[in-house]
């Protein structure tokens, strides 16, 4: 399949991204240094669970199908 143009919602990298951004979001006080950004990156991370990480690998079927179904356009993902 040839990879359509306005596909952003085919990658599920950018909705792990989005998880971690909330994960980060809900440290407080926030990261001052690079050390604790660090820090706070490798927490939020681990409290994603895996199989948070296993449905958006799941759902690339769907997602292409999707996008199919729009011809390349957007879609709720």
């Amino acid at each position: 399949m040839a990879w359509p143009a306005l596909s952003l919602d085919l990658n599920p990298i950018e909705h792990f991204w989005d998880q971690l951004q909330r994960e980060l979001n809900q440290i407080r006080p926030g990261p001052r240094t690079t050390a604790k950004l660090r820090q706070a990156l490798i927490q939020a991370w681990g409290n994603i669970p895996r199989d948070a990480i296993n449905r958006l690998i799941n759902s690339m079927r769907r997602r292409c199908q999707a996008v199919i179904n729009v011809n390349g356009g957007h879609t709720p993902y």
